[in-house]
C-alpha cells in the first residue's frame, strides 16, 4: 500500500534533509526551496500531494509561507497545510490559521527532541481530515448526480409529453411518429395535428446539437407552432413564427431545420415549406416510388426576414409521406458507414404500400439491423403518414 505522500517547503537544505528523514518511515516525501516551487510541484500532481509542512519563514520573507499556504489552499484539490518554523507566536499562529493551514508545529534545531512526533501526529490529523473531506466531497457529489439524473429523468419525461401521444386517423388518413433522443434530451421533434378546418398540419424539426439547450429551444418552438396555428396554421405563417422563435431567442450558434406540411383531404393537395431539413419522402402508390421534398428556404434562425413561400403537390388515395431526422440516414455500422437517403428510400419504396405503423417499424428495424448495435451518435425521428 502506497505511503502517503509529503512536500516539505522549506529553503534551508539542511532542515529539508533532516526533516525528510523523520518523515521517511511513514510517509513519501517530497521537497521543495522556494514558494513557485512548491506550488509548482504540487499543481503538476494534480491532487496526489496529501499534506504540505511550510517553513513559515522562507525567501528572506518573514511570511513567505503565508503566500505559500494561500496559493496552495487555492489550488484544486489542495493537500492539508502543516506550519513548522521556530516563530511559534500566538499572532503568527493566527495569521497561519486565517491563511488556511490546518496546524502548526514549533520546531527547535535539529529534530531530535519531539518535534518530529508532534509533527508526524500533526501530519496523521491532517490526513484524517484530508480524507474525511474527500470523503464528504464524494458524498455531495453523489447526491448531485442522483438530483440531475433525476432532472434528467423529468426533462424526459416532460419532453416525450411534448410529442404526439397516439397516433392520429383523420378524414381516412392515418399518422403515426417515433422519436429516440441521442442523449436523455434532445433537439427532435415532430407533430401531427388536425385542424379545424378539416386539414392536418405535419411538422419535424431538429435543433442543431443535442442535451439541454437543444430541448429548450424545441420546446419553445412546440408552443410557437401551437400558438400561431390557431392564428393561422397555413405554411408561411408558421415557417415565418417558427424562425423568428429561433432566431430570437436562441443563442446565436443555435439553428433548427423544420419541414412544416399542411394536408388538405377534400382537394387531396398539400402544401409544404422545407427550411433546410432532410428530404421527406412521397411514396406513391401508382408507381411504388419515392420523391423527395426539397428544401425550399434556409435554417430557422439564420434571418428573422427569411420568407419561407409554401409549395403545393397533389396527393392520391394510399401515398404515403415520410419524414424523418438526420439520425437515420446518419446512422453508422461498425465500420463507420452510413444508413444514407438510398437504403431508406429503398425501404419506403419496399414497403410503402403497407399501413403507417408497419411501414413505420420497418425503416426502424433496417436501421437497427444495419447499425450493428453501434450507438447512434444523433436524435433518430420519424413521422410516417398514410394518405
Amino acid at each position: 500500500m502506497a505511503k502517503p505522500l509529503v512536500l516539505l517547503l522549506d529553503d534551508d537544505p539542511a532542515i529539508t534533509y533532516a526533516v525528510s528523514l523523520d518523515l521517511e518511515p511513514d510517509f513519501d516525501v517530497i521537497c521543495a526551496g522556494g514558494v513557485d516551487e512548491g506550488v509548482d510541484r504540487i499543481g503538476n500532481a494534480r491532487g496526489a500531494v496529501d499534506v504540505a509542512v511550510i517553513d513559515m519563514w522562507i525567501e528572506t520573507d518573514r511570511e513567505g509561507g503565508l503566500e505559500a499556504i494561500r496559493r496552495i489552499r487555492a489550488l484544486e484539490s489542495p493537500p492539508e497545510c502543516v506550519v513548522l518554523t521556530a516563530y511559534g507566536t500566538q499572532p503568527n499562529i493566527v495569521k497561519c490559521m486565517e491563511a488556511g493551514a490546518f496546524s502548526y508545529v514549533e520546531k527547535s534545531g535539529r529534530a531530535a527532541d519531539d518535534t518530529t512526533g508532534l509533527l508526524v501526529t500533526a501530519i496523521k490529523r491532517a490526513l484524517e481530515t484530508r480524507h474525511l473531506k474527500q470523503l464528504e466531497a464524494a458524498q455531495e457529489q453523489i447526491k448531485a448526480d442522483e438530483r440531475l439524473k433525476q432532472d434528467i429523468a423529468r426533462a424526459y419525461e416532460i419532453q416525450r409529453s411534448m410529442l404526439p401521444q397516439e397516433d392520429l386517423r383523420h378524414a381516412g388518413m392515418r399518422f403515426t411518429g417515433y422519436c429516440r433522443p441521442a442523449e436523455n434530451v434532445g433537439g427532435d421533434y415532430y407533430d401531427y395535428f388536425a385542424l379545424p378546418d378539416g386539414r392536418v398540419g405535419l411538422l419535424i424539426g431538429d435543433v442543431t446539437g443535442h442535451g439541454f439547450n437543444a430541448s429548450l429551444i424545441m420546446a419553445m418552438a412546440r408552443s410557437c407552432r401551437a400558438t400561431q396555428t390557431r392564428i393561422d396554421p397555413d405554411v408561411a405563417p408558421v415557417m415565418d413564427a417558427l424562425n423568428r422563435i429561433v432566431q430570437t431567442t436562441g443563442p446565436d450558434w443555435l439553428f433548427m431545420t423544420a419541414c412544416y406540411l399542411v394536408i388538405d383531404p377534400d382537394a387531396r393537395r398539400y402544401a409544404y415549406a422545407n427550411a433546410g431539413h432532410h428530404f421527406p419522402l412521397h411514396y406513391r402508390a401508382d408507381t411504388r416510388t419515392a420523391e423527395p421534398l426539397e428544401s425550399t428556404g434556409p435554417l430557422l434562425g439564420i434571418d428573422a426576414d427569411t420568407a419561407f413561400d409554401a409549395v403545393e403537390r397533389p396527393w392520391s388515395p394510399g401515398d404515403a409521406l415520410v419524414l424523418f431526422s438526420d439520425g437515420i440516414v446518419e446512422a453508422e455500422n461498425a465500420t463507420e458507414e452510413v444508413f444514407g437517403e438510398d437504403r431508406l428510400r429503398d425501404v419506403v419504396e419496399t414497403h410503402g404500400h403497407r399501413p403507417p405503423s408497419d411501414l413505420k417499424q420497418h425503416i426502424i428495424d433496417a436501421v437497427e439491423a444495419f447499425s450493428q448495435g453501434v450507438p447512434y451518435m444523433d436524435d433518430v425521428t420519424l413521422l410516417v403518414a398514410k394518405l
